[in-house]
C-alpha cells in the first residue's frame, strides 16, 4: 500500500488482525510472468514461532500453488465495508458548498512470501480452526467431526495449503476522520438511514470510531 495517508492510517496490530478475522475473504495477488493474478479465499491469521502468518488453502488443480512452492511474494488484501459519501449529508455543504462526494472505506493489506504445504496434519488443524472461527456464531456450530472421516480425508486430499508469511501488515481507515464533527454525524446519520447493507456497515464502523474518540 504505496499511499495511505496518514491520517487514514493504521498500524495496530490487533485492530488490523481483529478486522482479518471479521473480513474473513481476501483477495491473494501474486504475478506470473509479469501478470498479476488474484484469487479469492479465506485466510485466517495465526503465529508460527512468534511470527505473523496468514493461512489458506486452494483447490490442487489451482495453478497458483505451483508459484508459492517457489516462494513467490504475495499481497493478501481485505476489503471492508465501504459505502459512497453524498455530499448533502455534510453540514458545511450548506455553510459554503465547499465538498464533493467522496467513498469511504476500510481495508488491510499483508504482504509477504508465500509457501505451501500439503501435510494432512496441517491441513486437518487449518481447516479446523477456520471453521471454529465462523461457526461460533451458531446455535449447533458445525464441526469437522460432524462429517464422516474418510469423506473429509478426500476432500483434503483435493487441497493444497497456502501460509503467507507476512512483512508488513498496514490498513487503511477512511471515514471522515479529517471532517469537522457535525459533517461526520451527518454522514452517520445518511449511510444508517440507507437500504443498502454495506452503507448501515459503514455507519458502524464510524459510530464505533466516535464513541472511540469520545470515551
Amino acid at each position: 500500500m504505496s499511499y495511505p495517508p496518514r491520517a487514514f492510517r493504521e498500524t495496530r496490530e490487533d485492530v488490523l488482525l481483529e478486522a482479518v478475522a471479521k473480513i474473513g475473504l481476501a483477495s491473494l495477488v501474486v504475478v506470473r510472468d509479469g501478470v498479476p493474478e488474484a484469487v479469492s479465499l479465506p485466510m485466517i491469521a495465526t503465529h508460527d514461532e512468534e511470527a505473523l502468518v496468514l493461512e489458506g488453502h486452494v483447490a490442487l488443480a489451482n495453478p497458483l500453488w505451483r508459484l508459492a512452492e517457489n516462494g513467490t511474494v504475495a499481497l493478501a488484501i481485505f476489503q471492508g465495508p465501504h459505502a459512497y459519501v453524498h455530499p448533502g449529508w455534510y453540514p458545511t455543504k450548506r455553510e459554503h458548498g465547499k465538498v464533493v462526494p467522496t467513498w469511504n472505506y476500510v481495508v488491510v493489506q499483508a504482504q509477504g512470501r508465500l509457501s505451501v504445504t500439503r501435510d494432512p496434519d496441517w491441513l486437518s488443524a487449518h481447516l479446523t480452526r477456520l471453521t471454529q472461527g465462523k461457526e461460533a456464531g451458531q446455535a449447533e456450530p458445525w464441526s469437522m467431526d460432524d462429517a464422516p472421516a474418510d469423506f473429509i480425508a478426500g476432500l483434503q486430499r483435493g487441497i493444497v495449503g497456502l501460509i503467507l508469511h507476512v512483512t508488513r501488515l498496514v490498513g487503511v481507515w477512511k471515514i471522515a476522520q479529517h471532517h469537522p464533527e457535525p459533517n461526520r454525524r451527518g454522514v452517520i446519520a445518511g449511510l444508517a438511514a440507507s437500504d443498502v447493507p454495506g452503507d448501515r456497515a459503514m455507519a458502524a464502523v464510524m459510530g464505533q470510531a466516535e464513541r472511540n474518540r469520545a470515551g
